[in-house]
């Protein structure tokens, strides 16, 4: 999402609490783009006053970064930033 959005919009870290004695039910539903996607940002989205942020990079390739290092599994805006900026 941040790479997509040049760094507009950031995954918001996501935190319930619960009165005891409730029943919580949750779902959560994920979406993930094939191995050979091109991540970049659209070109509405860069411009004099808002550079390209992150290179166009392959999705694949950033999954590979991420799991290549148990140290790498840090926050995934952090993880964006390491890979791509």
């Amino acid at each position: 999402l941040k790479a997509w959005s040049n760094g507009r919009l950031k995954a918001v870290t996501h935190r319930m609490m619960m009165n005891e004695g409730k029943d919580r039910y949750s779902m959560s539903a994920f979406a993930v783009p094939n191995e050979n996607t091109i991540i970049k940002a659209p070109k509405e989205l860069i411009d004099e006053q808002h550079p390209q942020l992150y290179k166009d990079f392959d999705f694949k390739d950033y999954l590979l970064f991420v799991y290549s290092d148990p140290k790498k599994r840090i926050n995934s805006g952090q993880q964006i930033d390491a890979f791509a900026a």
